[in-house]
């Protein structure tokens, strides 16, 4: 064996014996680290495509104010007590299902009393079978269209009434003029009596 080959066998040996020395017996000594590629990611390093798809989705706050439900709407209509006077009664109008409460107003209208008030004595002047042909609303004006029902029976006293309580209830419901009708006949005398009415219906209208 030459010089040289001796060499390589001592450096050999030498490095056997520091491996060994190093894994074996010197806790201290580690492994390097590597960082890994991105095929290869540590699982706690953030995802990028993940945050990225978290940040887009839709905020649904501002879609849920905007079909938030509406608040209930109290309406007035005017009847009759036991002593004859005229008076007014709450009704509630829900106007997530109405489409208007004026016209929601109108028409408990032509149903009161009901059961509970007519047991405290109040009554309508309107006749029954009196039916609303049309409740039309716009913005400078609203008509109201009734069957001639509405004209029919009672004598002079009870016209009278019935009319004031359609004035009230329509005075009471909206600032918009209002303007009563009759089988679609814009009503400016009512009953066999003659009744003048002046419109729109305010509490003037039945002035001489």
């Amino acid at each position: 064996m030459n010089f040289s080959q001796k060499l390589g066998l001592f450096i050999l040996i030498i490095i056997s014996v520091a491996y060994v020395y190093f894994s074996f017996f010197n806790k201290d000594f580690q492994m390097p680290e590597f960082n890994l590629q991105k095929n290869n990611q540590i699982i706690d390093e953030p995802d990028e495509e993940f945050n990225a798809l978290e940040t887009q989705q839709p905020d649904n706050t501002q879609t849920q104010e905007k079909v938030k439900p509406k608040s209930p709407v109290t309406v007035k209509i005017f009847i009759c007590d036991k002593s004859g006077n005229i008076r007014s009664v709450n009704r509630t109008c829900d106007p997530n299902i109405e489409k208007s409460c004026f016209a929601y107003a109108i028409k408990e209208l032509m149903k009161a009393p009901s059961s509970w008030e007519k047991s405290k004595g109040f009554n309508s002047e309107i006749p029954q079978g009196t039916k609303i042909l049309s409740i039309r609303e716009s913005a400078d004006s609203i008509m109201i269209d009734l069957s001639s029902n509405f004209e029919t029976g009672g004598g002079a006293e009870s016209t009278y009434i019935r009319v004031k309580q359609v004035i009230k209830t329509a005075n009471a419901n909206t600032s918009t003029p209002v303007y009563l009708y009759l089988n679609g006949k814009q009503a400016n005398v009512i009953g066999g009596e003659g009744i003048m009415l002046k419109q729109p219906l305010n509490e003037r209208s039945l002035d001489e």
